[in-house]
């Protein structure tokens, strides 16, 4: 059974396959890999949408599984100022990860306690030949938006993890250690046994 990983990013790639933890007889490809030239506008009212788009869309251009996803933070705090499907595009597309950074401290200026609360939301979805086989949504991280930058140091693409503050190791994700990480992980484990679930499933079927 082959899958393939239906996003460019490398960062999203390595996500998405941590989440299958390459279960035996799979072989997983890359978009990298293949000689595809698409793009998919992520144009939909919901995450889970977004996700079916694109392995609907990619699907369609090759006989292998494909699994895609998209994931947005909620930030309850800033009610009309902030959009869980327009996270990119209100901090600006075009800045730096730095600028991404400052910006989302300048929307949260005044804001004190749970009004800095923030919510991962994680949508996957799996589909083969153009038909959707498998989608899912749920919560795959919570924490809260720092005051200020521990650092100005930001790891490429990873401008988010490093506002991302969790009070219990008072760090933000850039800076705990691989043992913190694996703890606050855990919160993800539910679309993680959903999608393993699954596979076995389809794996079944062979």
């Amino acid at each position: 059974m082959d899958i393939l990983i239906g996003t460019k990013n490398k960062y999203k790639a390595t996500e998405m396959v941590s989440l299958l933890e390459k279960p035996p007889n799979i072989k997983i490809k890359f978009l990298d890999g293949l000689n595809l030239n698409i793009k998919i506008e992520e144009d939909q009212k919901t995450l889970k949408k977004n996700a079916e788009k694109k392995a609907i869309e990619i699907s369609k251009l090759t006989n292998y599984y494909v699994i895609a996803s998209d994931g947005g933070v909620d930030i309850p705090g800033l009610d009309k100022k902030w959009n869980i499907l327009k996270n990119q595009r209100i901090v600006g597309e075009n800045r730096t990860d730095l600028g991404k950074a400052d910006k989302l401290l300048d929307l949260m200026k005044g804001l004190k306690g749970e009004k800095r609360k923030a919510i991962y939301y994680l949508s996957l979805a799996l589909a083969k030949n153009g038909v959707l086989i498998w989608s899912t949504e749920q919560v795959y991280d919570k924490g809260y938006i720092v005051k200020e930058l521990p650092d100005r140091r930001i790891p490429q693409y990873l401008w988010m993890s490093h506002l991302w503050y969790y009070p219990q190791y008072k760090k933000v994700f850039n800076k705990l250690i691989e043992r913190e990480k694996e703890k606050v992980r855990k919160q993800g484990e539910g679309i993680k046994r959903s999608l393993q679930l699954k596979i076995r499933e389809l794996l079944s079927l062979y």
